[in-house]
């Protein structure tokens, strides 16, 4: 390859003509396959003569190339041309010499491929990076030392979440990171950008070793020290600014950054290691030590660094981007839970309130510039708390409301008469001297209270009432629109209050009614979300039912000027409300969403082939839109159970967008298009031909990408199953789909044991519904359980092995003839039973229990000298299986039901809130909170809960759960039962064990003598009795039936 002829190829794919592009590129793609290619556009990055615009277009197609084909994965193979291993070891030998001698934008390209290769490589594959690294890091040049940190921020970054490769983390930053230190620390007097940039990174790097533990190097008190003393400089280092017009864009500069990661890194160190209440308790023996090693010799002169930080913004002396802002009030809320730093804070808190979360409560300059240029992200950034996550006002709050909640003896008294003080001002004070700003500081900082003060134990709770007649419901006529929203958004929080005069709740529903009208998009959203809680009342519901169609069609409009789903609870609720009333629109409303979501979706794909960071937010904004939209079109359908008709009219305009889900691979709403599937196969109780249509698209999804969602699926095709059961089992081309699904999740190496028992149960109904009719399905089904069943380390959990010993019980109540015959011809007989006998504990649901019954009796209807002789001498065994699991059978039923009437049923009581009050409503906030005690970490027990369970529900992987301190390592899945599905509805369900016992018993004393005898005669006394008890149960259940029928 001809150096100077690629250089005019890549000139080339910058022309302004596209047809001289296209043909450069399509050159370029015939060449890569080649020998030495990479190596070359390697050399071709680094050369100094060749121009810079000409390098970016190089690097960027070297990214490229490496992002699709360094895997080297069956995927990757298949679309693009392989990378052969010369030009791998070129590029692992000169890619760090190139990230060097790289321009910055340049740096970032290189970085991001060597992101790459590390993932695919690194360390097997690459032993000597570290020993480069840490020349690089040694080297006196300081651009050698920036490309080292550059490197090793990778590799770091690459196992910051897993807990596999600890070691090599450890190992990091036991070897590496004392250099960094000591860079970071040379770094920080300097106001050189390079400088500025060093030292962010070393920070960075230092971060990412924390993630998911601290390396033991960390905790020694010498390194702490270190680190903390750079940290702190790094903080206080003063930087000048001009306040008037500073703005956010400086937080991308060096040195901004080193300050956010300084922040950032103290917050995670204290936050997940050093704070004593917060520690999970799995991890409080191992970092118990640490924790109040910090605490005691640290913590206290970060706390007066931190307020002395919020002094200084608070005086105009100190700048802090929004994020700092967000990390500092993140600390102060990490302060507040433990003792020992909450005395420290304690004496500030009053200023600390009025100083530093009031102005991040109250209209900024931002906010307005943000309302009034763009309005749609106004709504999506500031009304939807997610994509406001990590906001300033999103900490703020979090810090006022731990300090109102977990300290409310010390705290509320003031932060209520501070909030009380401002409102009043703002009433008293003449129309011009008002400040707008404020009022809505203090009324979101009520908001926020909420939770807590809305409770009927508050001590405020009375004068709740003329709080909103006084300071909230005039601000529905203001003439800032801000205010307008912030009274809609107060209200709506605090929409439980009740009013003396009914009247009122009457003039509120107006006010909000004509607010939806309102010219300012945000003012509308937010009366949309104040009408969701009125419509609980009956008298709003009465007067809502006459506007209604005007109301959703209002409710559209919103959706489709916002594309987010901020509204979509609202839409979803009234739906379900007003479900009675909404059927003789409700096509045309379905046909609205539709179209809505065609919409948002179709722009959404046509951004997809070129994802960039700057779209990828509107990409992710309206597929939350577009889910907004299926959940509603979900809860319409599920609310017209009883409309079959109209059911079968709403396929019409849904199944086009399903189809257009499924074809075009949206992974994300794949939950939302089956579940609409499901509702409507589920309220029509059949699968119309509109839906067999989709049976093809559905089969052609799962063979793409779909098995990684076949517990989505699964609903979808259970109904096929359940409900289009004269197909299923007349159409062999279905039943090959069908087994082809099946087979491919039981094989399958992708999936885990979650998955393979959605294949367990889709066989099971299938057997169940198409008794005697898809016997050839049998044999298949049988093999795929035994292939786990009879490995001694295939099954790791409970929940697998009882579904998989059920699809042989099913094949047996199908027909024990064929399953037995399949059993015995592959010599699995005795390996089977044994493994279901040694199991029978671990059925525990109803369903089970039945199951197991209906199975082993099939096997006892068959004479003796026609089953095979692995069984011929176990059939007392079998029996004895029988009975214990009847000992247990009525206390399952019985555990059911009650567990259902108490799901069903719920509480009538009121729920008062969770915040909790002391005393009585006459302790004037006297809590009995005890300031010397640590909060209770109960956030931190939960999260640890939830990544048991999701360590579980992911096959067994336990980095998540170790990232959040779990330490049940020896947690065995195998002694959990099965939790009753009160969803599972099934032909067995209309089965009673105790008839069929009864009749297995009558047929085989008429037809198989021998056999009844030698069960008889094997029982003992006990058992004997047993046996008796159920057939005078099965004789009073018969009695029970006669008189039931002579009575219809």
């Amino acid at each position: 390859m001809d150096l100077h002829a690629l250089v005019s190829l890549f000139d080339s794919t910058l022309h302004p003509e596209p047809e001289v592009r296209q043909a450069a590129e399509q050159q370029l793609q015939s060449l890569e396959s080649q020998d030495g290619f990479l190596a070359i556009l390697l050399q071709m990055i680094i050369a100094a003569d060749i121009p810079i615009g000409t390098k970016q277009s190089v690097s960027i197609y070297f990214k490229n190339r490496i992002r699709r084909s360094w895997s080297g994965t069956q995927r990757a193979l298949e679309q693009y041309a392989p990378i052969n291993e010369a030009d791998r070891t070129v590029t692992k030998e000169n890619i760090l010499l190139a990230i060097y001698s790289s321009p910055q934008a340049i740096k970032m390209q290189l970085t991001e491929c060597l992101g790459v290769a590390l993932k695919y490589d690194f360390p097997e594959q690459w032993p000597q990076l570290l020993g480069q690294v840490k020349e690089f890091l040694h080297a006196p040049d300081a651009q050698k030392v920036y490309t080292g940190l550059l490197v090793l921020l990778e590799v770091v970054r690459l196992y910051r979440y897993t807990t596999s490769k600890r070691d090599l983390i450890d190992n990091i930053a036991l070897e590496l990171l004392p250099q960094l230190q000591k860079i970071a620390d040379d770094a920080v007097s300097s106001d050189d950008e390079l400088a500025m940039r060093l030292t962010w990174i070393s920070f960075k790097v230092y971060y990412n070793c924390i993630q998911t533990g601290i390396p033991p190097s960390f905790k020694a008190p010498d390194q702490l020290v270190a680190w903390g003393t750079s940290f702190i400089k790094m903080i206080e280092k003063p930087v000048a600014f001009e306040k008037e017009t500073m703005d956010e864009d400086a937080a991308k500069e060096p040195v901004w950054k080193a300050k956010k990661w300084a922040f950032r890194s103290i917050n995670r160190l204290y936050a997940r290691y050093g704070n004593p209440a917060l520690l999970p308790s799995a991890d409080s023996k191992k970092n118990m030590p640490f924790a109040k090693l910090f605490t005691a010799n640290f913590l206290p002169q970060l706390v007066q660094v931190y307020l002395k930080q919020v002094e200084g913004y608070a005086t105009g002396q100190v700048w802090m981007s929004l994020r700092v802002r967000s990390l500092v009030a993140m600390f102060l809320s990490d302060c507040v839970k433990e003792k020992s730093s909450w005395k420290l804070v304690k004496p500030h808190t009053e200023g600390i309130v009025s100083h530093f979360i009031f102005p991040q409560m109250c209209f900024s300059r931002a906010d307005q510039e943000l309302w009034e240029d763009n309005p749609v992200e106004y709504v999506q950034k500031r009304i939807d708390p997610l994509d406001d996550f990590g906001s300033p006002h999103v900490a703020a709050s979090s810090l006022l409301i731990d300090l109102a909640v977990d300290r409310k003896k010390s705290t509320l008294s003031f932060i209520l008469s501070f909030i009380n003080n401002v409102l009043t001002t703002y009433a008293q004070s003449p129309a011009e001297a008002r400040d707008p700003r404020a009022k809505d500081g203090a009324l979101n900082m009520m908001g926020a209270l909420c939770g807590g003060l809305c409770s009927r134990k508050s001590p405020i709770y009375d004068t709740l009432p003329d709080f909103l007649l006084t300071h909230v419901l005039p601000e529905f006529k203001s003439q800032l629109g801000f205010l307008r929203a912030r009274a809609l958004d107060t209200y709506c929080r605090y929409s439980s209050v009740q009013f003396q005069d009914k009247q009122v709740l009457g003039s509120i529903f107006e006010s909000v009614f004509g607010l939806l009208s309102d010219p300012e998009l945000p003012v509308r959203v937010h009366a949309a979300l104040a009408l969701q809680p009125m419509i609980e009342n009956e008298d709003v519901r009465d007067v809502l039912s006459s506007h209604l169609p005007q109301v959703m069609q209002m409710f559209l409009n919103l959706t489709n000027e916002i594309d987010s789903d901020t509204i979509s609870p609202v839409i979803e609720e009234f739906v379900e409300v007003f479900a009675d009333r909404m059927e003789p629109f409700a096509v045309q409303l379905a046909q609205q969403l539709c179209d809505t979501f065609m919409r948002v979706m179709s722009d959404a794909v046509s951004k997809v082939p070129e994802i960039t960071s700057a779209n990828l937010d509107d990409i992710s904004d309206k597929t939350m839109a577009a889910m907004g939209v299926l959940k509603t079109l979900g809860t319409l359908v599920l609310n017209l159970e009883g409309s079959p008709e109209v059911v079968y009219n709403l396929e019409e305009v849904l199944f086009p967008v399903v189809r257009f889900v499924l074809e075009q691979r949206l992974v994300d709403l794949y939950d939302e298009v089956f579940e609409i599937l499901d509702c409507c196969m589920f309220a029509v109780k059949a699968v119309s031909a509109n839906a067999w249509g989709l049976f093809e698209s559905i089969y052609m999804c799962f063979t793409n990408d779909g098995i990684d969602f076949i517990e989505e699926m699964l609903p979808s095709l259970d109904n096929y199953v359940s409900y289009g059961t004269d197909v299923v089992t007349s159409n062999s081309e279905v039943q090959a789909r069908l087994f082809n699904i099946i087979e491919t999740v039981m094989k399958s190496d992708r999936v885990g044991e979650n998955d393979r028992v959605c294949a367990c149960k889709l066989m099971e109904a299938i057997m169940l519904h198409g008794r005697s009719k898809i016997d050839g399905m049998i044999p298949g089904f049988i093999s795929l359980a035994a292939a786990y069943l009879l490995s001694s380390d295939a099954i790791e959990t409970s929940h697998f092995l009882v579904h998989a010993l059920e699809v042989v019980l099913n094949a047996l109540h199908y027909n024990p003839s064929i399953a037995l015959t399949v059993l015995e011809q592959y010599k699995w007989t005795e390996g089977i039973f044994t493994r279901l006998l040694q199991s029978s504990s671990k059925f525990s649901r109803v369903h089970d229990k039945k199951l197991m019954i209906l199975g082993l009796t099939a096997v006892l209807s068959i004479p003796a000298a026609q089953l095979p002789p692995a069984l011929q001498n176990g059939l007392p065994q079998l029996f004895e299986g029988v009975l214990q699991t009847f000992r247990t059978l009525d206390t399952a039923i019985e555990s059911r039901e009650a567990m259902q009437r108490m799901y069903e049923g719920g509480s009538d009581d009121e729920i008062d809130e969770e915040f909790e009050w002391d005393g009585n409503e006459d302790d004037d906030f006297e809590g009995g909170e005890d300031e010397d005690d640590d909060v209770d970490n109960y956030e931190s027990e939960y999260l640890q809960h939830l990544a048991s369970k999701a360590s579980k529900a992911l096959g067994g992987n336990t980095d998540l759960e170790n990232s959040l301190g779990s330490d049940d390592d020896e947690d065995d899945e195998y002694d959990e039962d099965l939790d009753e599905d009160y969803s599972l509805d099934t032909p067995l369900d209309h089965i009673d064990a105790y008839l069929v016992l009864q009749d297995r018993l009558t047929e085989m004393q008429a037809h198989n003598t021998g056999t009844y005898n030698a069960i008889m005669q094997s029982l003992s006394a006990e058992n004997g009795q047993f046996l008796q008890s159920l057939i005078a149960e099965a004789d009073q259940k018969r009695i029970s039936h006669a008189n039931g029928n002579s009575q219809q």
